[in-house]
């Protein structure tokens, strides 16, 4: 673990409990588990000798939370306008709606503080956690501004039946077909499928029937994809869509601005249902291996969360080194033993993997102003550390290497190996 001044140092140990299969396939689980179906069950694994909740503590993104906040915000906005039967933003109606809110500053305030409730146990967050609270809060102007970019496109639908309030969150109450209105945050559920997905906004009028996905990130291919499946699904609920109404309207609303995607036809929907079985069947399966396969590459890894319990990441990350001079400099992980401390903040060590480095090289560990006990002798695991790899690797073996130099930053994580 990390943290700006001490730091508590984990253990790289094997979970106790691998998670079963999904009891519901959705978008991003399907995906996950195609990326790399060891990364998701490292994830969604027990480990009572971390912590007491369910899965790895996941370390906190100041992106992944920028991109709850918006869409925590647009949600609130979307359900106050649609229950007072506000047409649009400009309505006058809207004013009041945004007032019984507090505005959107308290908006983007409360949706901060939700956003940020996950992470109050999580031990591996707990070191950086006050210090995202309060920049974050100094960008409320910025985020109320995205939160406004996004609602000035949104066309909302007045219910002509029960309130868009109470039909928000059809989960929680007996689900039952919808009527005329938007709904924010719908559950679609194909239960023969196994499968379900929440749709951001989902419009139902006389004209029109609209799924729209609020997009916080940069455009990918996979987005038309995710709507494509999302009207599948529409199309399949046989409880909030009993006579199987197809989307007509799909649009994938960015921070730029809206991009419509086509909807699929009834042929393209049963072509997409039976290549979503194929697939589906394909990932459970694949979950059947103790451990489930690892697929390590610089796009499935670069983020991974879990890159630290993953025994096949490091093979290949030490193999997938710099490939040239300007690589040398810059944050990534190692793996190395240590053989003694150097300084009040430094120690020496050996590197036994790391990128493109050859095992036994020396290498000087700065771990700057973070506090934590080291023992000559002991492995460890950085994770998001600044090395500076000093020229080329002598072809003389009686030559020394130069000694690379690894320092610890504040988003930087140290894992001791036990074997």
């Amino acid at each position: 673990m990390s943290g700006e001044r001490n730091m508590d140092v984990w253990n790289v140990l094997r979970p106790s409990k691998w998670p079963g299969a999904p009891p519901w396939m959705s978008f991003s689980t399907l995906s996950d588990l195609e990326v790399c179906p060891r990364r998701w069950a490292l994830s969604l694994a027990e480990y009572p000798h971390v912590w007491n909740e369910s899965g790895y503590p996941r370390p906190l993104r100041p992106a992944a939370i920028e991109g709850t906040v918006v869409h925590l915000s647009l949600q609130r906005v979307m359900a106050a306008l649609v229950d007072r039967g506000c047409p649009s933003l400009s309505h006058e109606s809207a004013s009041g709606a945004l007032r019984e809110l507090g505005g959107y500053t308290a908006i983007v305030m409360s949706s901060l503080k939700r956003a940020l409730q996950p992470y109050e146990g999580n031990p591996r967050a707990a070191a950086v956690l006050e210090g995202i609270r309060h920049r974050f809060a100094a960008r409320v102007p910025e985020l109320r501004s995205r939160v406004q970019r996004f609602l000035v496109r949104i066309d909302p639908e007045c219910g002509t039946g029960k309130s868009a309030k109470t039909m928000s969150h059809p989960e929680s109450e007996s689900r039952r077909r919808l009527l005329h209105g938007s709904y924010g945050e719908v559950e679609l559920r194909a239960g023969y499928m196994g499968w379900h997905g929440i749709v951001d906004l989902l419009t139902i009028a006389s004209t029109r029937c609209e799924i729209r996905d609020f997009k916080t990130g940069e455009a990918k291919e996979e987005h038309e994809y995710q709507l494509q499946v999302y009207a599948l699904l529409w199309a399949r609920d046989r409880d909030l869509n009993p006579d199987g109404r197809l989307a007509d309207r799909l649009v994938l609303s960015y921070d730029e601005g809206d991009v419509s995607v086509r909807a699929p036809s009834e042929k393209e929907l049963r072509q997409l249902e039976h290549a979503l079985a194929t697939r589906t069947a394909q990932a459970l399966a694949d979950l059947q291996v103790d451990p489930p396969e690892a697929r390590p590459t610089r796009e499935n890894c670069a983020y991974c969360a879990v890159r630290h319990l993953c025994e096949d990441y490091w093979p290949w990350h030490a193999r997938e080194g710099p490939s040239n001079e300007s690589a040398r400099t810059g944050f990534g992980d190692v793996q190395i033993r240590l053989s003694g401390q150097h300084g009040p903040t430094s120690w020496d060590g050996m590197v036994e993997l790391g990128p493109g480095l050859r095992k036994g090289r020396p290498i000087l560990l700065r771990t700057g102003n973070h506090v934590f006990d080291h023992q000559p002798g002991q492995r460890v695991r950085l994770l998001n550390v600044y090395m500076n790899i000093p020229g080329e690797e002598p072809d003389d073996d009686d030559r020394p290497d130069p000694t690379v130099v690894a320092t610890m930053g504040a988003s930087s994580e140290a894992f001791f190996l036990t074997t």
